[in-house]
């Protein structure tokens, strides 16, 4: 093990360091913050970090995958999909059993603001057809249920009431309609174009729009997503999207105006990225083939697990829009709430370490990862060298350093031209992850060259 170096060395040089760099650090002062400038409308979803997707509609009856568990096969054409609709008996009649009279969508908002979530995104339909709202071009729908009662209005309100944004995802994919897919594909688009006019008419602000991808198809001619493009900027001109505007998997191909705010890596981290927003969406339950929906017969990930989601993303630069599954009477089953809530309860106490952070400067691996908010560098360290960390140089003095999960644990931190030593007592090392911040003497974004992670 290689011993740390003396107190000595490190204060002569740090000392001889500070003085060549100083200039170095006043122009770091003033300059920007790391990465490409994105525009202004996103800033708040940069900053949040942490969202919930709610995955809902009458598949939660039968506790199968949403969507994906519809059992009827079709003749494929062009889109790569099924073409017009043949009818699954079981699946698609299992709307008219619907009836989810626990639903009540303060209690959603109110568990994704207790478990420290900063924005909602909720499925409005899937790629199985069913509507979850009051629209007008389909009989299909939430108000043709035994419920009778717009979820998306109710949920747009609850929001709204608790100073909560809302994103609303919609499956551009649709199993069940007759049209879709069919000849050239007009009808088809008319109707979808109907339905987001209606989404993004009549509940208020909707901050985000979660597109799941079409078929395959010429984006142009067959799915004129143009003409959607330029409805929804008409409709809600600050409003995010993301990159699925597209054919399934061929994500950020489109043509440049199309491409969406940000990347969706799906139920996988991102990799370090701070040149592009990205949001990892994952879920909460694993299950055979998902876990989106409720599904009885999942698991819900551990704590730790949900834990090393949440900072992975953080430290790589990227948002997690963790998702929950409501049963069939429209509550969120008590151990997904559990989890959501042990997370909420760390971010009560460390939030500051994650909420309008950036990921760095140093890159994230198996050691851990980082976050810094202009002098500050919080460090998330999963795997010690026994009772020692080794990590790159940074040019700014560390002024000061405390271990925020352990404070009496005797952390000692040694900085050289060549690295930083971290040394902490395993009495003092959280077992799932180890929070350190450290101060430095200039702007932590000054510390990546063109960007890039140490």
């Amino acid at each position: 093990m290689m011993p740390l170096p003396s107190l000595y060395m490190k204060t002569t040089i740090l000392m001889l360091a500070t003085a060549l760099l100083a200039p170095a650090f006043l122009d770091a002062a003033t300059s920007p913050e790391v990465s490409e400038a994105y525009p202004p409308r996103i800033k708040w979803w940069l900053e949040a970090r942490y969202g919930m997707f709610i995955h809902w509609d009458m598949s939660s009856i039968a506790g199968t995958e949403i969507s994906w568990s519809r059992k009827a096969t079709k003749p494929l054409d062009i889109t790569g999909d099924p073409a017009g609709y043949v009818e699954d008996p079981a699946y698609d009649n299992l709307y008219k059993q619907f009836n989810p009279t626990k639903f009540n969508a303060r209690d959603w908002v109110a568990l994704a603001k207790e478990s420290g979530m900063k924005y909602i995104v909720f499925t409005t339909k899937h790629h199985g057809g069913f509507c979850m709202w009051d629209t007008k071009y389909n009989d299909y729908n939430i108000m043709n249920t035994s419920f009778k009662r717009d979820v998306v209005k109710e949920l747009a309100a609850a929001c709204q009431e608790a100073n909560m944004p809302l994103g609303l995802y919609y499956s551009p994919r649709d199993w069940h309609h007759p049209d879709y897919g069919m000849g050239d594909n007009r009808k088809y688009v008319d109707y979808m174009n109907g339905q987001i006019r209606e989404l993004l008419t009549n509940y208020g602000k909707i901050d985000l729009l979660w597109w799941d991808s079409y078929g395959r198809g010429d984006l142009t001619r067959f799915w004129c997503v143009g003409e959607t493009f330029d409805l929804v900027k008409k409709l809600q001109p600050n409003i995010l999207m993301n990159n699925r505007l597209a054919e399934l998997g061929a994500y950020n191909q489109q043509p440049k105006p199309w491409v969406g705010d940000f990347d969706t890596p799906e139920q996988r981290l991102g990799e370090f990225q701070n040149t592009r927003p990205w949001e990892s969406c994952m879920c909460v339950v694993d299950a055979a083939g998902g876990g989106w929906s409720y599904r009885p017969d999942g698991k819900v990930k551990s704590y730790a697990a949900c834990m090393k989601t949440l900072l992975g993303c953080a430290t790589g630069d990227g948002n997690l829009l963790l998702d929950v599954g409501p049963d069939a009477t429209g509550v969120i089953p008590a151990d997904q709430a559990e989890a959501l809530g042990r997370v909420g309860a760390w971010l009560k106490q460390y939030g500051d370490s994650i909420y309008g952070t950036r990921g760095g400067p140093f890159r994230n691996g198996a050691w851990g990862g980082s976050t810094f908010k202009g002098n500050k560098v919080f460090l998330y360290v999963s795997q010690w060298n026994g009772d020692q960390l080794k990590l790159p140089p940074l040019k700014a003095t560390i002024t000061s350093s405390a271990c925020l999960t352990a404070k009496q644990a005797g952390l000692k931190v040694e900085q050289t031209p060549a690295s930083i030593w971290l040394r902490l007592p395993a009495a003092g090392q959280d077992p799932v992850e180890t929070l350190i911040c450290l101060t430095l003497s200039a702007p932590a974004a000054a510390e990546m060259a063109d960007g890039k992670p140490l």
